[in-house]
């Protein structure tokens, strides 16, 4: 091992260990050191509670061996540490922050604009008419051809905004259609009523017995 020291033999000039006491190569005792002459030739080891011999020498050397294991184990022990010391104090890796997504919100769709309603054209008067005249009774028998009636709206742009309906006061007797064509069905007397924008007018039809 690199703590014993070397000693160079003073007969032979090799070198040895010092665990040895005599040079392994020409058996001389090694010298005391400060050049002074070789003592005698120690004793007999001593021996132990056992009766058996124990070497010196080999005792040192088991002492050298578990100093050294001891020695390596604390230089093993501090090479973790730092290595440990120098994870930790290391720059932690910056994590890029996560983009944040803009989710764009449909604008509100506007209802479209209700259409206002047409002012309706007020009705000042409603007349019925055969064949252009004005007429307020007329006779009609059963099986005879329908008798076309006609309505005169004043102003006449009312019926754009108010609807022309005609009826009759008894189908039993005569009826009427929505052009205003009237048909008799049974005797007796009967109304035809023409109606525009709230204003109603009647015409009296006289159905007579066959």
């Amino acid at each position: 091992m690199g703590f014993i020291p070397e000693i160079t033999c003073r007969h032979c000039g090799k070198k040895y260990s010092a665990v040895h006491s005599r040079c392994p190569s020409c058996k001389a005792p090694r010298a005391k050191q400060g050049g002074r002459p070789a003592t005698a030739k120690p004793s007999a080891p001593a021996a132990n509670a056992a009766g058996a011999a124990v070497n010196p020498l080999q005792s040192d050397t088991k002492w050298q061996f578990l100093f050294g294991c001891i020695l390596i184990a604390l230089v093993i022990i501090a090479v973790i540490v730092l290595i440990t010391f120098s994870l930790n104090t290391a720059d932690p890796v910056e994590t890029p922050p996560i983009p944040t997504v803009e989710v764009s919100t449909p604008p509100p769709t506007t209802p479209p604009p209700t259409p206002s309603p047409e002012p309706t054209i007020p009705v000042a008067s409603v007349s019925i008419k055969f064949l252009g005249s004005p007429i307020k009774e007329f006779t009609i028998r059963v099986g005879d051809a329908p008798i076309p009636l006609s309505a005169d709206v004043y102003p006449v742009e009312a019926v754009t905004t108010s609807k022309l309906i005609w009826r009759s006061s008894n189908e039993e007797i005569v009826t009427v259609d929505e052009n205003g064509a009237v048909t008799a069905v049974g005797p007796g007397w009967a109304e035809v009523i023409a109606e525009c924008g709230g204003i109603a007018v009647g015409c009296n039809v006289w159905v007579p017995e066959s």
